[in-house]
């Protein structure tokens, strides 16, 4: 029976990317990444070449199924600002796959910088002309904002043992830094 190159991919791309998430690049290792996928570890080279590439490939494509899901809602950012906190709620692996990213390899793919480009100038179009703050700039704290929750000072964990009070915080604070735009939080 032949093998089915497209769903040893899949296997492959899930144990990467909780690897990952679990131990950073550095950290990490294709022979677990094998194992846990059910392969062997020629394949996983030979499908995605380096380590370095597996896991830009597993940031990239996490990401742009984040950038995907979540709801653009322009008009009402602080609800856009939920539906952000929801998504990384509902997997904590995929905050910290972003955490070690952003400390072993910051550089942006070519994939990302189209993808955001685009989503920035779908934001910039709904928005006023006279902006308090650089769409760029709000875009990056809304996104920013749900990490708030696993990098909470640890004297403070009770307040964090709460993700509804949380959230509702994350959502009135995008509700208030957005207010010159969509007007007062509902």
């Amino acid at each position: 029976m032949p093998r089915d190159a497209s769903e040893t991919k899949r296997r492959v791309l899930e144990a990467a990317y909780r690897e990952f998430a679990a131990y950073g690049l550095a950290g990490a290792r294709v022979d677990r990444i094998a194992a846990n996928a059910g392969a062997n570890k020629r394949a996983i080279y030979d499908y995605f070449g380096s380590k370095e590439d597996l896991f830009d490939t597993v940031v990239t494509d996490r990401l742009l199924t984040g950038l995907e899901t979540v709801p653009e809602t322009w008009d009402d950012l602080a609800r856009f600002a939920g539906a952000v906190f929801d998504y990384y709620a509902s997997d904590p692996d995929r905050a910290r796959l972003t955490l070690w990213r952003q400390l072993e390899r910051p550089a942006p793919t070519p994939r990302e910088l189209e993808s955001f480009a685009a989503k920035l100038e779908e934001m910039r179009a709904a928005r006023p002309r006279d902006e308090t703050i650089a769409t760029a700039d709000l875009y990056a704290l809304i996104w920013a904002l749900h990490h708030a929750a696993i990098l909470y000072p640890s004297g403070l964990r009770p307040t964090q043992d709460d993700p509804g009070r949380f959230r509702a915080a994350v959502v009135e604070a995008v509700g208030r830094l957005s207010e010159p735009w969509t007007g007062p939080s509902k």
